[in-house]
């Protein structure tokens, strides 16, 4: 799991329950220019980042993260 996986849930879920990035980013309290940055960082999937940096050392002691979509409608 890395940063680009959670993108490509978070972005299809975006595109199958919302009509737009502004109505997702006002679910999680966020404005369309944060949830552009937001989106826009686990995109570039960089290696050094914290997340990326945690998943690599937990799947290097024989664990996976997995991201599961829970429904709170």
């Amino acid at each position: 799991m890395d940063t680009l996986e959670v993108f490509r849930k978070i972005d299809l879920d975006i595109r199958l329950n919302y009509d737009s990035k502004a109505e997702f980013g006002r679910k999680v309290g966020l404005n369309r220019k944060k949830i552009s940055e937001f989106l826009k960082t686990l995109q570039r999937n960089c290696k050094g980042n914290d997340f990326n940096k945690i998943a690599s050392i937990l799947e290097k002691a024989g664990y996976k993260i997995t991201i599961e979509k829970i429904n709170h409608d």
